[in-house]
């Protein structure tokens, strides 16, 4: 007679490979910048090069070297750290690492930590972070960063926020911001002003008026517009960034949160 065990034979274990563990992927710096460095269509100007012309095209254009002339192109103007240009530009963005020397229109203009600038910015959205003397309008917004050194007759956009230093004449129609570290010594006018402690301010504080301030400008006889362009619409960059310059009357949302609105006795 046979006895059969009621225990179950257990099943062997078979032990999983362990997968290796991998390193987490390095973390790439987020570029703050406002203009990227072009990559499609691209010409460049090599370091090595001294030119004098007049261009016109489609594309991005790099200058590693030195430039006088006038450029109209359809992308993005970069002008590299050493290199030099002087002249008028009008092209979708400007990015100025190195000296610029007269005027230019751009959709986005933007002066980085090593650029330097001399003459009269026309942008819809500017940000400075170098050494800029020169005049400044933006239509839509203008920020100077903590780098900036702004030397003026007159900055002038709807927004400006300042974390960086500018002296001379500021004018904004929507909001000035001054940061904790930023510096303001000269004339303001503004509809709304925000502080935050550490914030300097030297100078004459003004409401914003959009029937005197509108049309009113410091600018000198080298770059004053002719008498009937307004500084809050400037033709030249409504035509180049192809819309009419009625479309840039629509102001951005306001944001009314903690803004000091200026007393009229003020003024």
């Amino acid at each position: 007679m046979g006895f059969f065990s009621s225990k179950k034979e257990e099943a062997p274990v078979v032990s999983k490979p362990q997968e290796p563990v991998r390193p987490a992927a390095p973390k790439v710096p987020v570029s703050t910048d406002m203009v990227k460095t072009p990559t499609n269509n691209l010409s460049i100007i090599k370091d090595n090069f001294i030119v004098k012309a007049t261009i016109e095209g489609k594309g991005s254009l790099v200058i590693g070297g030195e430039y006088e002339g006038d450029i109209t192109i359809d992308d993005t103007l970069f002008v590299e750290k050493g290199a030099k240009f002087s002249g008028t530009v009008h092209a979708k963005n400007v990015k100025v690492s190195g000296e610029f020397i007269g005027t230019l229109y751009a959709t986005v203009a933007e002066v980085t930590k090593s650029g330097k600038l001399n003459g009269l910015i026309n942008a819809n959205q500017t940000s400075l972070g170098g050494a800029v003397d020169g005049v400044v309008r933006s239509i839509d917004s203008l920020e100077i960063t903590k780098s900036g050194a702004v030397t003026t007759k007159e900055c002038k956009s709807k927004k400006i926020k300042v974390e960086g230093s500018v002296k001379g004449r500021v004018v904004a129609s929507e909001l000035l911001e001054v940061t904790s570290g930023g510096s303001i010594d000269g004339d303001i006018i503004t509809k709304g002003i925000r502080t935050e402690q550490g914030g300097s301010i030297i100078g004459n504080i003004q409401t914003y008026d959009e029937k005197i301030h509108s049309s009113e400008t410091a600018l000198d006889d080298k770059v004053a517009p002719k008498a009937d362009e307004n500084l809050d619409i400037d033709p030249e960059i409504a035509k180049l960034i192809k819309i009419k310059p009625d479309d840039m009357k629509k102001y951005a949302k306001k944001d009314e949160s903690e803004i000091k609105r200026i007393p009229a006795d003020k003024k």
